[in-house]
């Protein structure tokens, strides 16, 4: 299989912007599509954060909404627009991969694009006390015995951390179809789980494992980014390891259908200068994160873009039918 390369959306965060003298909007609700702990809760909370410290908005509050790998939160937001105008909905590539794959009603096309936030790396992760010492070791034992250990991911079969964990198992010789993939319902749970000894291997976002690294729960065996990050400056690229796969997750704020013009204005006014906060910098070093940055109609055609790449891809992996 050909490697993926996994383009950036153009624009980067201007300059730091100085606290405003009132709140663009009185209240901000974040709703995040999964549970506390992965890569949209933190997501969300960085945002909501920078929105607060900046003074941008009156209030800024929280509500996390499991289910349905983030379908239960996307039909209730949909379903309840009207009273969602105060609303962002947290959402990131696999809004479209489960799309793709019917397994959404509805796409992101239903939704009114904000801005596109940042894009973060996948990993290949173990526990600390693991008898995999590097990614080599991983590979050669799966080729050897495909089932022989239990990959976690936090999505759903066919989704972001399975399509990541996919590539990297084609291009060492493996059939995706022919591993042991368990999916979790978020980052969260599917950490718990590979520190709980339910799976052995976690194909995850760079910033759900740092703190486990900082700690020395967790060891990171490899990283899908195009050269090696700052934060794990010791964890080799699966290019420079032979395996040429680049591949990254974006994450991004979309607000309710039916919402006025002025209020999306409103919106990407708000994002954009929280974007440009110190508050904002800070947690793109803190968990890793590359920005990417892209506002309104221009977020609306780099996920047309994506859309058709994936698509490619999946049917590729077999993951349409």
């Amino acid at each position: 299989m050909p490697a993926l390369l996994w383009a950036a959306a153009a624009g980067a965060s201007a300059a730091t912007a100085p606290p405003a003298d009132e709140p663009l909007l009185a209240a901000v609700h974040l709703l995040i599509p999964a549970g506390p702990g992965g890569g949209l809760d933190s997501t969300a909370r960085a945002l909501g954060k920078a929105m607060a410290d900046e003074g941008l908005a009156g209030r800024v509050s929280f509500e996390n909404m499991t289910g349905g790998g983030g379908g239960r939160a996307m039909s209730h937001f949909i379903q309840s627009a009207p009273r969602q105008r105060d609303t962002l909905l947290v959402n990131s590539a696999p809004l479209v991969v489960r799309s793709l794959q019917g397994l959404f009603p509805h796409s992101w096309r239903d939704l009114e694009p904000i801005a596109g936030l940042i894009a973060e790396w996948s990993v290949v992760a173990v526990r600390a006390d693991s008898p995999l010492a590097d990614f080599a070791s991983v590979a050669e034992h799966l080729r050897e015995d495909p089932r022989r250990y239990t990959i976690g991911g936090g999505s759903v079969r066919g989704s972001f951390d399975h399509i990541a964990a996919a590539l990297m198992l084609e291009e060492v010789g493996v059939p995706a179809r022919a591993a042991r993939y368990l999916p979790y319902d978020g980052g969260g749970k599917a950490m718990l789980a590979l520190l709980g000894g339910e799976v052995d291997v976690l194909s995850t976002g760079l910033g759900e494992v740092l703190g486990y690294v900082a700690s020395g729960d967790v060891r990171v065996l490899a990283i899908s980014a195009s050269e090696r990050t700052h934060v794990l400056p010791d964890v080799p690229t699966l290019t420079e390891l032979g395996y040429p796969v680049v591949i990254g997750n974006w994450r991004g704020v979309f607000a309710a259908p039916g919402t006025p013009p002025e209020r999306i204005s409103a919106f990407i006014e708000l994002v954009s200068r929280a974007v440009a906060s110190d508050s904002w910098a800070e947690s793109l070093q803190r968990y890793g994160w590359r920005s990417q940055v892209v506002l309104g109609e221009d977020f609306a055609a780099h996920l047309a873009r994506q859309e058709r790449q994936l698509e490619s891809i999946m049917n590729e992996l077999g993951f349409i039918r």
